[in-house]
């Protein structure tokens, strides 16, 4: 234990009390090391180190402090660089973390975040919740689905202002409001399953009770009011009460009424800006069109509908182009007011986050932020149904603090900060991706999803499969997660990709083997194909066990049910393989009509893609109603 005695530091006594133990120090009058911190009134944070003295100077809010000390306890104990001084781009750098796609993480872990994110720098947390949080008069709103309580949230709200972190609320008033809106005591505010009703009154009553609570539980002025990916606006109950409207009419007339309710509490509101460029996509009839597709070209005036208070904030986690990133920054200056750009952390395609993926994409994004001298970059983390364990973000949480204080990326420096922030080991935390990308040629796209829930009898992946030597690819990856140095933090999370690796050594091909062993009539490999099917519905089991204890470990309970259906489906299909292989061997039946029929290219003519999409629809099990 590094004890330290600090001059200057009041203000910040609360905030070093709460990372002391994570970076191994302890205030104390008997020192090793004597600090004198100084408050600058421009954007910095530096340390210079002499001896057993040293002096911080940071400006710009306690997160600039906070990785100054990280950066100068790692350098005295390493005998590292006497100074430090890194002038930040960004006014606003952090992370938007998604809570509201099954898994509801602890609040003691939000905070966990929270001390890695000072400890790199960051100063923002953008907490996304589309119902997970308490709205009084709507009890169905977030039920049984492990929302936050008001007490919750304003506990983490003051944990993190100790900590030079702003938390800002993250929700939505308008689309992705389908876990809401299904319930019956809703329907009043419901156009379509997953859109709000414009115009109806009961809608902004709805609007102003959930900017009321929020506006109770965090002490930003800041919101953001989501309002994106809204296709279906207009064409459902509004259709039946209206007639027909343009989506353009029906959303900035929204949009300016919201804003309206927001200002009026004093709240300074924020939107994903995509439906803009949807909609003058739309109007220019763009074949192919896709977000933020750079063939838009946006309205001279399009300023004039998006409300006075309102910032636009341009999300993309796709392109590797810087050009099409610099291409959109350039166009959203057409909105007259700055523009917060947030890329992505890739945790949201499959078992395991796609490190490559987010820095490929990240990497140019941030370049052309750069650029264009853009005020704010936000790394979000989405799940999309959580099968991933998002603690394992952080790795990439040091990607974007790095590129705000150094304007670059280097893997060296990036590892170093994760080590100081967390004691993670940079190198190992990114092995998990390993369990992704056993298709040649794909460093990318995720196939964890197609071949975890690709079903054994129907098989309707196999065919894309076919030619891939999973087992010697898993039997590497295995060797590669056993060197992992991870903490008791990562643990939980890396022994579930473990588990999977062992899993999809065996089950992968499983449907393969079985099918050719069948089309080639031989019984004595069918059989042991059956013997084999026990072992893979053991495997299933001990990766949903595993998975179980990492989802209890970090997240509330609610929502782990998917999974428990999920696990139990396939291992319910293995025991029904089983039964099938059984009776066609004991000559109870004379085919298994599954295994007969041919398989096809899961794609058709187009399947020369990798199995990243349809993962859903390789099983009847996984229905949108379970999903």
């Amino acid at each position: 234990m590094l004890k330290i005695k600090f001059i200057g530091a009041e203000s910040l006594a609360d905030g070093i009390s709460l990372v002391a133990e994570q970076l191994g120090i302890a205030p104390s009058d008997s020192p090793d090391l004597t600090v004198t911190v100084k408050e600058q009134n421009e954007p910095l944070a530096s340390y210079v180190l002499d001896g057993d003295r040293a002096t911080i100077l940071y400006g710009g809010g306690k997160a600039r402090f906070f990785r100054s000390l990280a950066s100068l306890v790692a350098a005295y104990r390493e005998d590292g660089a006497k100074e430090m001084r890194e002038t930040p781009l960004f006014t606003m750098n952090g992370t938007m973390f998604d809570t509201s796609r099954n898994a509801v993480m602890k609040p003691e872990h939000v905070k966990y975040l929270f001390r890695v994110l000072s400890l790199m720098g960051m100063n923002t947390f953008m907490l996304y919740t589309e119902d997970m949080y308490e709205v009084p008069e709507r009890p169905y709103f977030g039920y049984m689905r492990g929302r936050y309580t008001e007490e919750e949230l304003r506990d983490l709200d003051a944990y993190a202002l100790k900590l030079g972190i702003e938390l800002i609320p993250c929700i939505q008033l308008l689309g992705h409001l389908a876990t809401t809106l299904r319930w019956d005591a809703n329907k009043d505010i419901a156009d379509t399953a997953n859109v709000l009703l414009e115009g109806s009154e009961e809608t902004y009553r709805f609007v102003t009770q959930a900017l009321t609570q929020v506006k109770k539980c965090f002490s930003t002025k800041k919101l953001h009011m989501g309002m994106d990916e809204t296709h279906d606006l207009g064409l459902g109950k509004f259709l039946d009460l209206n007639g027909y409207e343009k989506r353009s009419a029906i959303y900035f007339r929204h949009l300016k009424r919201v804003a309206q309710i927001a200002a009026d509490m004093g709240l300074e509101p924020m939107i994903w800006s995509d439906m803009f460029f949807r909609m003058a996509g739309q109007e220019q009839k763009i074949e192919g069109f896709v977000d933020y597709d750079v063939r838009v070209k946006l309205p001279e005036n399009v300023g004039e509908n998006l409300p006075a208070n309102v910032t636009p904030v341009f999300w993309d986690y796709y392109n590797a182009d810087e050009n099409f990133y610099a291409s959109n920054l350039e166009k959203h200056a057409l909105f007259g007011r700055d523009t917060i750009f947030a890329g992505g952390i890739w945790c949201w395609g499959g078992f395991a986050p796609q490190f490559n993926r987010s820095l490929r994409n990240s990497v140019p994004a941030l370049d052309a932020c750069r650029k264009a001298g853009t005020k704010g970059a936000i790394a979000t983390v989405w799940h999309d149904g959580s099968e991933a364990s998002l603690i394992l973000a952080v790795a990439h949480f040091a990607l974007y603090a790095d590129y705000d204080y150094t304007g670059a990326f280097d893997e060296a420096t990036l590892s170093a900060t994760l080590k100081r922030a967390s004691g993670e080991d940079y190198a190992s935390l990114i092995s998990a991706q390993c369990i992704e990308y056993p298709e040649p040629g794909n460093d990318e796209h995720g196939a964890s999803r197609a071949l975890v829930y690709n079903d054994p009898l129907v098989g309707l992946a196999d065919k894309s499969l076919a030619g891939i030597d999973f087992k010697g690819y898993y039997e590497t990856a295995m060797e590669t997660l056993a060197k992992a140095k991870v903490t008791p933090m990562t643990a939980p999370a890396m022994k579930v990709i473990e588990k999977l690796a062992c899993l999809l050594r065996q089950k992968a091909d499983y449907g393969l083997r079985l099918k050719a062993a069948y089309d080639a009539g031989d019984k004595a490999k069918l059989a042991e194909l059956k013997d084999e099917s026990r072992e893979i519905a053991a495997l299933l089991e001990e990766a949903r066990k595993a998975h179980r204890d990492s989802w209890f470990f970090y997240n509330k309970p609610f929502g782990w049910e998917v999974h428990d259906l999920r696990y139990g489906a396939l291992i319910a299909r293995f025991d029904t393989v089983e039964a099938r292989l059984g009776a066609y061997l004991a000559g109870e039946i004379e085919s298994i009509d599954e295994l007969a029929a041919e398989r096809l290219l899961f794609r058709g003519p187009i399947d020369g893609q990798y199995l990243r999409y349809d993962w859903d629809r390789f099983s009847a099990v996984f229905t949108p109603s379970i999903i």
